[in-house]
């Protein structure tokens, strides 16, 4: 015959155990108990109960959290300076003295074909440039009559 192991487990004919009570008959009227310390997220929250009990003056309402509240500039505080409006008549001397303009009118009148950047910086110079003379009082169907007759 084989042996047996002893086991633990009681068989069939075992009396059976009765379920384990927490209560062990006595009615708890604690309920759950109150943990120490604060609740979570207690920093982070404004109380106004605190600052209502320290005074009874309402004054200013200061934060619990660590750290200066100080604004800070995200953009960066550089200073242009300040940019001289140009009279009429400075402006249009500028418009003569420019060389690229210059340039782009020789080869607009050489019949030479100008790229959309060039022709876009020739139109709006010339533009401005007979707003200004208009301005200033300055014909400039004038000029082409004179030309016209020297020769």
């Amino acid at each position: 015959m084989t042996r047996q192991k002893k086991s633990r487990k009681p068989g069939p004919l075992a009396p059976a155990k009765k379920p384990k009570d927490h209560n062990d008959g006595v009615v708890s009227t604690q309920g759950k108990k109150k943990g120490k310390g604060q609740k979570p997220g207690q920093r982070h929250n404004v109380s106004t109960a605190k600052t209502a009990s320290k005074s009874g003056t309402e004054g200013p309402k200061t934060d619990p959290r660590k750290g200066s509240r100080r604004k800070i500039p995200l953009v960066n505080p550089v200073e242009k300076p300040e940019v001289k409006a140009l009279t009429p008549a400075e402006e249009l001397h500028q418009l003569e003295q420019d060389q690229r303009l210059q340039a782009l009118v020789e080869r607009f009148e050489q019949g030479e074909t100008l790229s959309e950047q060039e022709q876009a910086y020739l139109d709006e110079k010339s533009d401005r440039y007979e707003q200004l003379a208009e301005q200033l009082g300055i014909d400039l169907d004038d000029d082409d009559e004179w030309d016209d007759e020297e020769y």
